[in-house]
């Protein structure tokens, strides 16, 4: 019992999850360009308003997703189907192409029933992916608890003191530990509830203290935002959605705004931009990339021109020639999904009234037929009664006698009737012929009714077909004026492309000019330290020659004094003879 149960369940899981994975296409699409636009729109807002619209964004398009399963849960049936061959109809590809809406709706039914029949091997290709993507995620989260025990060092407790006031001041409520690594080659901030700050073994003396400083206040502000639990939940989606596009660029967008706003609040705390910037281009010069799933400072290597331009300029960098593209892709594929549906939707409706009308009129025929028909009826009913009474009148003449006067010969085929009685079937005549003539009329007013009525139904038919075609020519409009703003469009991004491209050579031309005013200030800084040394060099040298000249002082006083120890050993011995 309880495997027929699980078989079920079953049944019904795997065609709602595969048709909701299917849903996610278009709705990654659409989300993906709803958060396009409202970036484009938000260009001036800050990095956190900015990352808040994309984050809610995100969940919205989970949330859809959710919803899209539940519904096809409602809706999956235990029904199987035999599995078909794609594109088994060559001539469905092509006249999908040229509006024929019976070859799309073929199309359509075609690829429904074999995605139905085939449910459980997409799935289970899915699946397998999925199983990849999970043990490369599980490995980077038990690559972030290893890091965290081994090859530890504790800092200096000027710096262990500094973590405390930083997280202080940014108000970080929860007890963020300092450590020295020597198995990472980057800053990284590792754990939610107790997290820790790993710094590479040398990288605190081997910085500036300002650029310490603000790779401290940049990892700090990732746990303030509590954004190692979000990126984490963030990487369970693109290992579950890891083939949709739409989702992969808006999880981008979240990254690259995330880091935006954690270096936001360093420079507000900091207040030194160049020194920042320096941080940047040292781990540059370093190459120093993380771990996906722990929270990193410096980001990707393709991102740092445009985190180092936005810190220099105060703006939010545009869209990049990439990104465009796949935004302006994603329109022109929903935009001729939605304009084939809306085509399709109005050919068929156009179609159903021409259906409708024909039957009306199929009607109108019928009831015609059906009307002839009784009348043909009526007309034969009074010639047969006519006959039978012309042969019973012969019948009757027949079997007078020949002897018979022509009055009794009348008497005898018309037996006398008293004048009440003749008076009395005359009148009975004239009341059914009286009757049969109001049944005739009723017939005719109620046939005449019908066809009003028909021609009414006709009216209405003519009226819903000239609605459609105004339907038809209004969406021919507006598909001509979608086309013009695809093209105005088209004209204004080669126009901002270029435009771009000038700002990323001018934002290039800043940053050389600024590592050249870098360069500059060490070179002037070494070129005083050189000349410091050399007055060094210089004042040692002149002691030097000091001490030689006391040297050669000391020798003459060292010769005399020899001389004099030579005289009174020469007079001791003098003494000693006498």
């Amino acid at each position: 019992m309880k495997l027929i149960l699980i078989g079920t369940i079953a049944d019904k899981i795997i065609p709602a999850f595969g048709w909701m994975l299917i849903h996610s296409l278009w709705e990654g699409l659409l989300f993906a360009i709803m958060t396009g636009f409202v970036l484009m729109l938000a260009k001036k807002m800050g990095a956190a308003a900015r990352y808040n619209i994309v984050l809610v964004l995100f969940v919205a398009f989970i949330g859809t997703c959710a919803f899209t399963f539940i519904l096809e849960l409602d809706r999956a049936s235990a029904t199987t189907l035999k599995p078909l061959i794609p594109g088994g109809d060559g001539a469905l590809v092509p006249a999908l192409f040229f509006g024929n809406i019976h070859s799309i709706k073929q199309f359509l039914k075609i690829f429904t029933d074999y995605f139905t029949a085939n449910e459980p091997l997409v799935v289970m290709v899915w699946f397998v992916f999925f199983l990849f993507k999970s043990v490369k995620m599980l490995s980077c989260l038990v690559y972030n608890q290893q890091i965290r025990s081994c090859q530890v060092f504790e800092p200096s407790e000027f710096w262990s003191e500094k973590v405390a006031t930083f997280a202080e001041k940014l108000q970080v409520k929860r007890a963020v530990r300092l450590l020295q690594s020597g198995y990472i080659k980057m800053p990284v901030v590792v754990g939610h509830l107790k997290p820790v700050i790993l710094i590479p073994v040398g990288l605190l003396a081997g910085l500036p203290a300002g650029q310490v400083e603000a790779i401290l206040l940049h990892e700090l502000a990732h746990i303030r935002r509590n954004d190692y639990f979000i990126n984490f939940l963030q990487n369970i989606a693109e290992t579950i959605f890891f083939f949709n596009p739409g989702l992969l660029w808006m999880s981008t967008l979240l990254r690259e705004e995330r880091e935006n706003c954690c270096d936001d609040i360093a420079l507000e705390q900091t207040q030194n931009k160049i020194g920042f910037v320096q941080a940047l281009i040292s781990f540059k010069e370093h190459e120093l990339y993380g771990s996906g799933y722990a929270v990193a400072f410096p980001g990707k290597k393709n991102y740092l021109l445009r985190r180092v331009s936005r810190i220099m300029s105060n703006k939010n960098v545009t869209f990049g020639f990439g990104e465009k593209l796949f935004l302006i892709a994603s329109i022109l594929v929903f935009s001729v999904f939605v304009t084939a549906a809306s085509v399709a939707q109005i050919k068929e409706y156009a179609k159903n009234e021409i259906i409708n009308a024909r039957r009306e009129k199929i009607v109108r025929q019928k009831i015609a037929a059906e009307n002839n028909s009784i009348a043909k009826a009526i007309k034969t009913e009074i010639r047969q009664v006519g006959a039978r009474a012309r042969k019973k009148t012969k019948a009757r003449i027949g079997t007078i006698k020949e002897t018979i006067t022509p009055a009794e010969a009348i008497a005898a085929i018309v037996p006398p009737v008293p004048p009440a009685n003749l008076v009395n079937n005359q009148k009975a005549l004239s009341e059914r012929d009286q009757a049969l003539r109001e049944q005739i009329q009723a017939r005719s007013e109620q046939e005449q009714a019908r066809i009003d009525q028909l021609q009414a139904i006709k009216d209405q038919a003519q009226a819903k077909i000239d609605q459609a075609e105004a339907l038809k020519d209004k969406a021919q409009a507006l598909i001509d004026q979608e086309q013009g703003k695809k093209d105005h469009q088209t004209q204004t991004n080669k126009d901002q492309t270029q435009e771009d491209k000038n700002k990323e050579q001018l934002a290039r031309n800043q940053e050389q000019v600024m590592l050249n005013e870098i360069q500059a200030k060490k070179n002037q800084e070494q070129d005083e330290r050189n000349e410091k040394q050399a007055r060094l060099n210089k004042i040692q040298e002149k002691k030097n020659q000091e001490q030689a000249v006391h040297n050669e002082e000391q020798a003459r006083l060292n010769l005399l004094q020899e001389k004099k120890n030579e005289e009174q050993a020469i007079k001791n011995n003098k003494v000693s003879v006498q």
